[in-house]
């Protein structure tokens, strides 16, 4: 019995129309690509094809080279800063709860203050899990477009964050809502629902951080350093035992470790490393991300681990610690999929050492968590612990060791990481000198003027 010819209906289509040639889909490709689409799956979306079939006309494209396209490892499109933040913005506003109008009054304020679109729809997602958690509108919450005066729409905003604060206090009792706080108050701001100095603590909405300066005397004392570096050098685990020595003398945070270049590292004439850091927001842009690049001069132990750090680890890389993926977003992922990687090795490390070799019990928590609302800080507390250390070697001097960490000023650094202790004080006041019935003010004066 002979079988019927089913001809097989073309591919060749563009948006449901048929094409006569894989040309005109690849010049469909690079008028959406032109149009702002990037990522496969909007490409896709926007010529009618699914994203696997987009991914095989971009390798091609790419390899012809006259098409303007080029990816990175990760096969992704690499564009500019530019064409990636406004990438960001627009999928930012396409949301469907970030399209109401109290939400898009919220983003307009926030990005006035120049907030990365990451960071607003993390602050937007919280308001909305205290919207759903009151079950209502955001325009409920601020009154939006309803005809009341000032004091009566704080009076109903304080309300709702009364009703959200006792479900939170009984659901998560130990949980800090320093972060929410901030989050709430920023979306009243942007509606004119502002608090005075100190008038938001009478609310539960003060925005001072609730353990401020509570892990200030954390740190791994000598002997645990000792061990850690013995197992990481017979395991011959050269990039933990990078990452964790350099921190150790450059105070940096995790992302600043993770993404630090062998471009930004100078030898001569003198020892120098530039650090990014992300925290700090000061107009300068290193993948994807904005910050603050922070020239740092550390001693010469640093320059040795450094040194050795270049013998150990693999050859003619740009990064320390990844290979270079061809773009700025691709290189971000690496560096997130690095830091991860080191958090997992050191809380391991961590959880093998043995209990009682723990300065205390909260050092010991801060680095593995306590199991029911934090995951600890394995990375972190190469920071506090370069403080503790570095404090005490320069006897105290604050001003050097936040010139050096990556601290703005002083203050952080002393209320949150080690600040001058108690038997310290006490010799300090033993040599200090002071009389008040023969102190030559004049003289005192002159100084000052000088």
């Amino acid at each position: 019995m002979a079988q019927a010819f089913v001809r097989r209906k073309s591919r060749l289509r563009v948006k449901g129309l048929r094409v006569k040639d894989r040309e005109k889909i690849k010049e469909a490709i690079a008028i959406s690509v032109q149009n702002g689409n990037h990522t496969t799956r909007e490409i896709g979306v926007d010529i009618g094809k699914d994203h696997s079939t987009v991914s095989r006309y971009l390798a091609e494209m790419d390899k012809e080279g006259k098409w303007g396209i080029k990816r990175d490892a990760n096969g992704n499109i690499i564009i500019s800063l530019r064409e990636h933040l406004t990438g960001e913005y627009r999928r930012l506003e396409s949301e469907p709860f970030n399209q109401l109008p109290s939400i898009q009054k919220w983003i307009t304020y926030l990005k006035s203050g120049c907030i990365p679109p990451r960071r607003i729809q993390y602050l937007v997602n919280v308001v909305h899990g205290i919207s759903n958690q009151l079950k209502l509108m955001p325009e409920t919450i601020v009154s939006f477009g309803i005809p009341l005066d000032a004091s009566r729409r704080k009076e109903i905003a304080i309300e709702y964050w009364r009703n959200f604060l006792a479900w939170f206090n009984n659901a998560y009792p130990q949980m800090q809502k320093t972060n929410t706080i901030n989050t709430y108050r920023s979306f009243l701001a942007a509606h004119n629902i502002n608090f005075a100095h100190g008038e938001g603590r009478r609310y539960g909405l003060s925005t001072t951080p609730e353990r401020l300066g509570e892990y200030k005397d954390i740190m791994l004392t000598p002997d645990q350093i000792e061990k850690i570096n013995r197992r990481l050098e017979n395991e011959s685990d050269w990039e933990a035992w990078s990452f964790m020595n350099i921190d150790l003398h450059t105070d940096a945070r995790a992302f600043a470790m993770a993404s630090m270049s062998w471009d930004r590292i100078a030898f001569s004439p003198l020892f120098r490393v530039e650090q990014f850091e992300p925290k700090i927001k000061r107009g300068d842009w290193y993948l994807t991300k904005e910050g603050k690049w922070w020239v740092k001069y550390p001693t010469e132990e640093c320059r040795i681990i450094v040194e050795t750090a270049r013998d150990r680890l693999p050859k003619e890389r740009r990064f320390l610690f990844f290979e270079d993926a061809k773009s700025d977003k691709a290189n971000a992922l690496q560096d997130s999929y690095f830091m991860s990687r080191m958090a997992v090795r050191f809380k391991k490390i961590f959880l093998e050492l043995d209990r009682n070799s723990w300065l205390n019990e909260k050092t010991r928590i801060y680095a593995l968590g306590d199991g029911v609302y934090f995951n600890g800080h394995p990375l972190h507390l190469f920071r506090h612990t370069m403080a503790q250390y570095y404090l005490a070697a320069t006897n105290w001097s604050l001003a050097y060791v936040a010139s050096l960490g990556g601290w703005e000023n002083t203050e952080v650094l002393n209320k949150c990481y080690g600040g001058i202790p108690e038997h310290i004080k006490a010799q300090v006041a033993k040599s200090i000198h002071v009389r008040f019935d023969n102190l030559d003010l004049n003289v005192t004066v002159k100084l000052a003027s000088v």
